[in-house]
């Protein structure tokens, strides 16, 4: 050996910064919650994966990709908004916004559960799954407020606790439902529903606490300023972002129905365990984020996103060995067998090639929203949208349904180009102020 420094298999940097602030803790506390629900919700889709036939778990996961597009718009109306407020220090008028937030978000919550309902019975699910549905919806959008919340008033215990209450009804139901062999979709979704009402409860005093002092008609006035300033772009982009990462799913259950749907939510299901996490663990950076831009601590942001880089990386490296094993080695394990393998692998490699697109600009996304640039971050999303929507239309109708993710692969790339780009003109305009 010679006399030469070894390279560090991690830089130097990130682990010092590991051991000053504590970020190991941060990251696992917000993992160990999340990781359970996400691992026990898996549990739950893979025991649905073997057993349910194609196009009942088509219709499935078409569903749970509506829930979490109301999810989405929840959190672009009110819990993006409420971040930002929480930590900008904006005096009494930033405190009264707060609260209209959380005021209005359970109303919010109950319209989106009317629409959840037509949806599921526009897809063809009985009567009573669909009002299953509908609470399922209702519930997962409160508690996935509420978990933003509780980390922007410093609450991470609460948003574990509730984490652990749900992983374990989730977990105690599937077994049970396993037990029984009943894939029925109102017991699946009765599970999920179940689980988000119990995993509300550590969390509930938020509404309660935070709320007071303030009408419904006046948060509506309140909410005025902060349609304006936040939640107005953050919509926008909302919109785009599911247009551009999602519009397969729309035309192909629209054009070839579940069924033709069945093999691009069966690959996706192998991604889902580390989208959860990301998911996570960007609720908690957006918090952290705007903290420190509040606060001016730019170096810390900096040190920040390195880090969430390094850990989307790990989780998106983790996916590739599971879908592997799930597509190569123990098909039949993970799959029934009416699936075709051929569609299966094609869906399942460029899910995997979209999903690190993604990762590469999550860091940067989550830094953005936490400056309050709702609308630079729009646009990039607006722009690269028409991509996967006109180029998942032409795969259906010209080629076939699992090769639309090719067109979200594409959409994804130019979207990503377009906000690093943003990104550093932003970062430009705020030196030459500061």
């Amino acid at each position: 050996m010679t006399g030469g420094r070894r390279r560090a298999f991690l830089p130097q940097h990130l682990v010092r910064q590991w051991a000053r602030t504590g970020d190991l803790v941060r990251y696992g506390a917000a993992l160990v919650g999340t990781a359970g629900s996400s691992g026990a919700q898996f549990v739950l889709t893979i025991a649905l994966l073997r057993r349910m036939p194609p196009d009942g778990f088509g219709r499935y996961t078409f569903l749970m990709i509506v829930s979490q597009l109301v999810w989405g718009l929840g959190g672009a109306l009110f819990a993006a908004p409420l971040a930002k407020l929480a930590a900008g220090g904006s005096g009494e008028g930033g405190a009264r916004a707060a609260k209209a937030v959380i005021r209005l978000q359970p109303w919010f919550a109950l319209a989106c559960s009317l629409v959840a309902f037509a949806v599921a019975v526009a897809i063809g699910a009985a009567a009573l799954a669909s009002f299953v549905f509908a609470l399922l919806v209702a519930s997962g959008g409160l508690r996935q407020f509420l978990r933003i919340a509780g980390y922007s008033k410093g609450r991470q215990g609460r948003v574990v606790l509730s984490d652990a209450l749900y992983t374990a009804c989730v977990l105690v139901l599937t077994g049970w439902l396993y037990w029984i062999g009943n894939q029925d979709l109102v017991l699946v979704l009765g599970i999920l529903a179940a689980a988000h009402v119990l995993g509300t409860l550590p969390l509930a005093w938020l509404i309660l606490e935070r709320g007071d002092g303030i009408g419904s008609r006046s948060a509506v006035g309140a909410y005025r300023a902060i349609w304006r300033d936040y939640a107005g772009w953050s919509l926008v982009g909302l919109i785009a972002t599911e247009t551009t990462g999602n519009a397969h799913s729309y035309i192909v259950t629209a054009v070839a129905g579940p069924m033709g749907f069945s093999a691009i939510a069966a690959s996706t299901v192998l991604s889902k365990p580390a989208t959860v996490a990301m998911n996570a663990l960007s609720e908690l950076e957006r918090a952290r984020m705007a903290r420190f831009h509040a606060e001016g601590a730019f170096d810390r942001l900096l040190s920040t996103r390195r880090l969430f880089r390094a850990m989307v990386l790990l989780l998106w490296l983790g996916t590739v060995v599971l879908t592997y094993l799930a597509l190569h080695v123990w098909p039949a394990q993970f799959f029934h067998d009416r699936y075709d393998l051929t569609a299966l692998r094609t869906a399942g490699w460029l899910w995997v090639l979209a999903m690190l697109v993604r990762c590469w600009c999550l860091p940067e996304a989550m830094e953005m929203q936490a400056r309050g640039a709702f609308d630079r971050l729009a646009s990039t999303r607006f722009i690269a949208a028409p991509i996967s929507l006109v180029g998942s239309l032409l795969a259906v109708l010209i080629a076939a349904p699992e090769w639309s993710m090719l067109a979200i692969c594409a959409g994804e790339g130019v979207s990503t180009a377009l906000l690093m780009r943003a990104f550093r003109r932003l970062g430009r305009t705020e030196s030459e102020s500061r």
